[in-house]
């Protein structure tokens, strides 16, 4: 037996190793991988690259080619799947952990895709699109602060970039609103809360809700040096009689400090952006923005429209546009734009939970829980979702999953008063009067907390708000129940 199965391996292994392709058949299949390659030919350069990795299994190398052509050819997953043998072989590679960190982020895992993208950066500390992504994925985990440490790495190496110089502006523009909502929190009717509502109302050119402001923020922190001059330069007059005790305000200048430089380092980016590229993408995509924050629907609408003739690609701007066209109370336009973004970004569950919000408002109940319950499925969905899920379960008489849906919802938005509203809706459904009033109660109160809100305090939270779109068309309004 033993002679039978020497015979046999004597005779199979020159026909084994006859059956390897020769050094000159690798090579010119790897130069036709490359040929496709540069003619954004990726089905075939992946088909070339596979016969080169199959030929060179050991080649770490080879296999992040294969990886790479994988990734442009939209086969995210297999890409993932070969850049990890890659790293196996040799970890110190440098694109098997770059596009890994790329197509993780496509997919909506930003938790995996940081650490991948740390591991290129380490690797080459030089790389612009390494630093740049890597801050798109701190982002996509609210991590401003390191995102920012990113943005401004990729502008030393590379300050021309425009989506580097818009990156920081956004990042900024996060922090300042972070800083706003924390000082909100402290001082709602602080003099910092006033002159920071001031200043947003002069951005928006308002000049006399801005020197209204800059009165009340005076009245309350006589203590401010600035308050006087910035009231004279929009013509006003500066109340002589000091403030009451500036006792304890320590904190709440330290936050404004930090909401107002970051509102001042945005918009120097952003300016940066239009004197260094006007009618970029990018410049229009930012007085698009702007529109938007002055509730100009129309304007922006066209802007995003430019955007997207110079860069269909661009996620965000489908969505921009279909917002606005909610806003203007045209849903049936907006369906499309929406569907056009979840073709951009089939994992994100703020597209899906655009089209789940669309969907309720035409009426449509069955789509828009299909939608939402996909954008409980993606990464970090928008706690809004639970919301909208609760509104669908109301209409399909579902009211104990409604409950549970709403009870989600203010958990987070506590002070959401229509959301309350809404849970007193479906205890009344199902016959729990208990609950049913204790609902209506937080109702009653969350509706007299939001009258007694500051004018500063309103405005600047309707300014962190500004990205976001109710579903009101279809809200009961909210009567007495008995």
């Amino acid at each position: 037996m033993l002679a039978k199965l020497f015979a046999f391996f004597s005779i199979a292994l020159p026909l084994l190793l006859c059956a390897q392709p020769s050094p000159h058949e690798i090579a010119a299949h790897a130069k036709a991988a490359q040929a496709a390659e540069q003619r954004n030919d990726f089905s075939t350069a992946v088909h070339e690259y596979e016969f080169v990795a199959k030929a060179l299994p050991q080649n770490a190398e080879m296999q992040s080619n294969l990886g790479v052509a994988l990734y442009f050819n939209h086969d995210l997953k297999q890409a993932i799947r070969i850049f990890r043998r890659a790293t196996a072989m040799n970890p110190s590679l440098l694109a098997p952990h770059l596009f890994a960190g790329l197509s993780l982020y496509r997919l909506s895992d930003p938790n995996a895709a940081v650490q991948e993208l740390e591991k290129a950066v380490q690797i080459n500390p030089a790389d612009v699109i390494a630093h740049t992504w890597l801050g798109y994925a701190y982002t996509a985990q609210s991590q401003y602060e390191a995102a920012l440490k990113e943005f401004q790495a990729a502008r030393r190496l590379e300050p021309g970039n425009i989506d580097v110089w818009y990156s920081l502006g956004e990042t900024y523009l996060q922090i300042g609103r972070e800083a706003t909502l924390e000082l909100i929190a402290v001082a709602p009717d602080g003099g910092r809360t006033w002159q920071l509502a001031g200043e947003q109302s002069q951005l928006k050119g308002d000049p006399q809700e801005a020197l209204e402001c800059y009165k009340m923020a005076l009245e309350r922190r006589s203590d401010i040096p600035e308050l006087r001059s910035l009231i004279a330069d929009l013509g006003g007059t500066a109340a002589s009689a000091l403030g009451p005790s500036q006792n304890g305000t320590t904190r709440e200048d330290e936050i404004y400090r930090r909401a107002h430089d970051a509102e001042q380092e945005s918009r120097a980016a952003f300016e940066h952006v239009v004197q260094m590229a006007p009618d970029s993408y990018r410049f229009h995509q930012i007085l698009g923005d702007a529109f938007t924050a002055e509730e100009k629907q129309s304007e922006a609408i066209e802007e995003y429209r430019t955007v997207l003739l110079l860069k269909p690609d661009l996620p965000g701007i489908h969505e921009a546009i279909g917002n606005n066209l909610l806003r203007s109370g045209k849903p049936a336009e907006a369906l499309p734009e929406f569907e056009a973004e979840l073709q951009l970004q089939p994992y994100s569950a703020s597209a899906y939970t655009d089209l789940g919000q669309v969907f309720l408002i035409m009426g449509k109940d069955e789509e828009a829980a299909n939608m939402l319950n996909k954008a409980l499925q993606m990464d970090r969905p928008p706690i809004e979702v639970y919301r909208l899920l609760g509104k669908v379960e109301l209409h399909r008489k579902q009211y104990q999953s409604a409950v549970e849906n709403f009870t989600r919802y203010v958990s987070v938005r506590s002070s959401d008063s229509s959301a309350y509203y809404l849970l007193s809706q479906a205890y009344r459904a199902l016959g729990k009067k208990d609950q049913m009033n204790q609902a209506l109660q937080q109702f009653e109160k969350t509706s007299q907390d939001v009258k007694a809100r500051s004018k500063a305090q309103a405005r600047l939270q309707a300014l962190n708000r500004q990205g976001e779109v109710t579903d009101e068309a279809r809200e009961v309004e909210p009567k007495q129940i008995h």
